[in-house]
């Protein structure tokens, strides 16, 4: 008997082993499917592919905007730091051309506003509408496809 004992741990082991191996080399395969930045991979959203086109290449950081916001009954500052989302590195270019009249257009926008009006989230979303407004009125900024907030504080 003492025979038969050492073959069935070592059938026992090498069975246990291959079940360790396939859950390591699933668990990679998955991982890798979910993790993966390729929307071509098997098992990626439909929409995935649509939304690598529209999405923006390349993005162009403004200095930091101070505002004293338009509240009447007390002061209240905004300090704000935005991201403008293009398409291409060639149109940052453009942009930085006509950089002053960008600044000068937000900080008009910025300080129409009050605390209220920018607390929700809905409010920022807004804010961001009315940004790209302000921008297509300026040489090269209906380029601009997406405004991203970096910092936004509020007192």
């Amino acid at each position: 008997m003492t025979e038969a004992t050492p073959k069935k741990n070592r059938g026992l082991k090498l069975l246990l082993l291959a079940a360790v191996a396939l859950l390591l080399v699933s668990g990679g395969g998955l991982a890798y499917l979910l993790l993966t930045d390729d929307p071509s991979a098997a098992g990626s959203p439909a929409g995935a592919k649509e939304e690598a086109k529209t999405a923006p290449g390349a993005t162009m950081s403004l200095e930091p905007f101070l505002i004293n916001l338009a509240d009447q009954e007390t002061r209240r500052y905004l300090k704000i730091r935005v991201e403008l989302g293009v398409d291409q590195d060639k149109t940052v270019k453009e942009l930085e051309k006509v950089l002053p009249r960008i600044r000068d257009a937000f900080i008009l926008l910025l300080g129409s506003k009050t605390f209220k009006d920018l607390a929700t989230p809905e409010g920022k979303l807004r804010l961001k509408e009315e940004m790209l407004t302000q921008l297509a009125l300026i040489p090269g900024g209906k380029k601009v496809r997406e405004i991203y907030f970096t910092e936004f504080v509020a007192q």
